[in-house]
């Protein structure tokens, strides 16, 4: 596995929050090269299979997402889905991304402010269609989270499947909320100190 780390100006990530201060008249962001994050791309992963982005030494990851080449039908239809998307619990300062049948490239974002990775909180798994919540601890708050997925699938083995729900709760303060449509799922939340 190869591993990338490309320099881009930051182009307002949803993860970021940029102040008053960084953005000019026209309201675009004007970040010093030296300031922008640094994102991280893997190869192709091999079918079926988890493939993680690690964030370089003295940089935080702030969060992380996916190049996918989803398996079809032969009448072209999607027959894949991704099921894992989140910050990895297993691996410090990592975006973990893992197809269901197809293959996939993981990118994580990662920030020079700070060296300190987020503490990465998770879920138990959900029960069929059931929403669950990763909640940070005390002195925490949440910056982002993700999803690992165990999806229903037709007879002949193709997705039929979808997540629902991935997003900061509104119900639960500080907290990551994920939900299958059908199957079962398990929340991640990025947490860093207050």
């Amino acid at each position: 596995m190869v591993l990338r780390a490309l320099r881009r100006p930051l182009a307002v990530p949803a993860v970021l929050a940029c102040s008053a201060a960084l953005l000019g008249a026209s309201g675009a962001a004007t970040v010093a090269e030296a300031d922008a994050p640094v994102v991280v791309i893997t190869d192709w992963s091999a079918a079926k299979t988890a493939i993680t982005a690690t964030c370089p030494q003295g940089t935080q990851l702030v969060g992380g997402g996916y190049d996918s080449e989803p398996v079809h039908l032969g009448n072209g239809a999607v027959a894949d889905a991704v099921n894992t998307n989140a910050p990895s619990a297993s691996k410090p300062n990592s975006w973990v991304i893992k197809m269901d049948l197809g293959r996939a490239k993981a990118i994580a974002m990662c920030s020079k402010a700070s060296a300190t990775p987020p503490t990465i909180v998770t879920s138990a798994w959900s029960a069929a269609k059931q929403a669950v919540y990763a909640t940070c601890p005390a002195r925490t708050q949440l910056t982002g989270g993700g999803y690992d997925s165990q999806p229903v699938h037709t007879g002949n083995g193709a997705n039929a499947d979808t997540v629902a729900t991935n997003g900061p709760s509104a119900a639960k303060p500080n907290s990551w909320v994920v939900r299958m449509d059908l199957g079962k799922i398990q929340s991640f939340a990025m947490c860093v100190p207050d």
